[in-house]
């Protein structure tokens, strides 16, 4: 574990789900959704090491949404960011407007999140799998502040805008949200991305970015069902899969905290992340379940339907036991699940090396955990509890509506599901007078 420097930020396309759908609705495919997906980040990607080299790094694709950093002092990282930023806002219209095979999509809208401040790269490392993460304040502040910018726009941090002169600023609008008082902020900046300061002619990058786009056929894409448990390693741009099923959604609360600002502690705590990480890796992969990524200290994972399987159970037992076994490193974790149709593939930007999950139900599920789900809470969508409350009642009875939301939420992890489902259980069979004693070794709800 390494600690740095630098500005994170994120380019999000906030209408992809909408782009997907109606292309689906369409033409029975998301092939130019894909494809289109794949030259805008990998082009990005592109922009940024051709003119910033080893200081510009992309962290991850997660979805429809791209995460960077800049190693470098505030002052000269933002028009690093700003740079890129005005490239990415300019390319989400060109190809449109210029490539043939995307005229028939809805452009790309594109909303920015921008923070500074000390990170720590961890790579995870198990058996079958060597993965870089960054876990710090910097790039959870910057992902909250993404989510909260409007099409268009860039949000950038408190210590971002006071970097900046005077005449600067004045394009910026100064935004209090109730919001992120969680990241002990009063306040963040935002402006229209066209606004930004740049001095870089991008008419080759432009050009370069059509190239690229022309270089794949569509033809080439194929998207197939799964009959059996998706295998990432054999999915490409060229080969996707198209799946019924669940994201999960695991976040570890407060964890950054726990970091000593002297780096004392710091052997200690890779020792720590490593160990979180693992209980969440493995708990899903005992449990039916795919690992897609890390996003810093938190854990991606799918769920899905295949042959006669049905996923639903395993993802809610997978939640429930993450929230048990979490608890063994003193620390806390909020879950998001949602169940629907997806798509999974992996696109050009950063070597192919991404897992992606697309679709409207993965927002939705990112969503619950950020928003809805507490400390050691499990927030579901309602599809999953009514398949819980006919197939699994003694679980559905602990699970409780969120108002105003079609979720439900539980404060139990498993190992009390199961004590308060067995007691209830025995209750009703002595009612019943048809108490033989079978519980005693009861470990199982039916």
């Amino acid at each position: 574990m390494k600690k740095y420097e630098g500005l994170h930020f994120y380019i999000n396309i906030v209408n992809f789900d909408n782009i997907v759908l109606d292309e689906e609705k369409r033409t029975g495919t998301v092939t130019h959704s894909i494809h289109e997906l794949d030259t805008y980040f990998s082009c990005i990607e592109a922009f940024g090491k051709k003119h910033y080299g080893t200081i510009f790094h992309v962290e991850k694709v997660t979805g429809a949404r791209l995460h960077m950093y800049v190693l470098d002092n505030i002052e000269n990282a933002f028009p690093v960011v700003a740079e890129i930023s005005g490239y990415a806002n300019q390319l989400s219209s060109y190809l449109n407007r210029e490539v043939s095979k995307y005229k028939t999509l809805i452009n790309f809208s594109i909303q920015i999140g921008a923070c500074y401040g000390k990170f720590y790269d961890f790579t995870y490392t198990a058996e079958d799998m060597d993965e870089e993460t960054s876990i710090g304040y910097a790039a959870n502040y910057a992902a909250k502040l993404q989510g909260l910018t409007r099409p268009a726009y860039i949000s950038i941090s408190s210590d971002i805008y006071e970097s900046l002169d005077e005449d600067y600023k004045r394009v910026f609008e100064i935004i209090n949200s109730d919001k992120i008082q969680k990241y002990d902020q009063k306040y963040y900046a935002s402006t229209l991305i066209n606004k930004l300061r740049r001095r870089i002619d991008v008419t080759k990058e432009l050009e370069y970015a059509r190239s690229y786009a022309n270089r794949l056929n569509l033809t080439a894409i194929n998207f197939s069902e799964a009959r059996q448990i998706v295998d990432f390693s054999n999915l490409s741009k060229k080969n996707c899969k198209k799946l019924y099923g669940i994201p999960l959604f695991s976040d570890v609360r407060g964890f950054t905290e726990q970091f000593e600002e002297d780096d004392s502690n710091l052997e200690q705590m890779a020792i720590k992340t490593q160990n979180i990480l693992t209980s969440m890796y493995v708990t899903v992969k005992n449990n039916h379940g795919v690992h897609i990524q890390f996003q810093g200290d938190r854990e991606e994972a799918l769920f899905h339907n295949y042959g006669n399987y049905n996923c639903i159970v395993d993802a809610v037992q997978t939640g429930l036991r993450i929230i048990d076994k979490v608890q063994e490193y003193e620390v806390t974790v909020g879950i998001g699940e949602s169940i629907g149709n997806l798509f999974a593939t992996k696109i050009g930007a950063r070597g192919e090396k991404d897992n992606l999950l697309l679709g409207s139900i993965v927002t939705q599920a990112d969503h619950y955990e950020d928003e809805f789900a507490g400390k050691n809470q499990l927030v579901v969508s309602r599809e999953i509890y009514e398949y819980l409350k006919n197939n699994k009642p003694l679980w559905a009875e602990n699970f409780e509506k969120i108002k105003d939301q079609e979720a439900y939420r539980t404060r139990v992890g498993y190992r009390e599901l199961l004590r308060q489902s067995e007691q209830k259980k025995l209750i009703i069979n002595t009612h019943q007078n048809n108490y033989n004693g079978a519980w005693r070794g009861y470990t199982e709800v039916v």
